[in-house]
């Protein structure tokens, strides 16, 4: 029983420290346009989307 109890506890723990946000790239966009107001609707989340830093997400799509 002890054992369950400490297994359970470590999967609690686990879970709480994932992301709530959403795991999107470059390639989930057909344009930079949509790509972009994904990132300025949470810049923090979708950070990656802006490789270089200059606020433009996705500057490769059309």
């Amino acid at each position: 029983m002890k054992k369950l109890l400490i297994i359970a506890t470590v999967l609690i723990f686990a879970s709480c420290g994932s992301s709530p946000c959403e795991k999107k790239g470059c390639k989930d966009f057909e344009t930079q346009e949509e790509a972009q107001e994904m990132y300025e609707s949470d810049k923090d989340c979708y950070k990656n989307l802006d490789k270089d830093g200059d606020g433009k997400a996705c500057e490769s799509l059309p």
